[in-house]
């Protein structure tokens, strides 16, 4: 598990919501954390990057079972930066 497979990890997670950001602004605004999760990993700061998961993960939450692929992500991201972070 690597920094590399968070970042595609990220991507594919932006190319899910990319098709739905003329729903609004709550699809807007997942694919800028993205965009900032993304700048922690690059920067390496890793410990702010695994807490915007934890937040991402429990902002989703509610949404799982219309976006799972999206969360299951989301999951797999927190997990993996939980390790790196550590």
């Amino acid at each position: 598990m690597s920094a590399e497979e968070v970042m595609k990890l990220i991507e594919d997670s932006r190319k899910f919501l990319e098709p739905y950001r003329i729903y609004g602004k709550m699809i807007s605004d997942g694919i800028a954390q993205l965009d900032e999760l993304e700048k922690l990993i690059h920067q390496r700061k890793y410990e702010d990057a695994f807490k915007m998961s934890s937040d991402m993960c429990e902002q989703i939450s509610g949404y799982r079972s219309f976006a799972p692929h999206l969360a299951d992500n989301l999951e797999r991201v927190k997990d993996i930066l939980g390790k790196i972070a550590c």
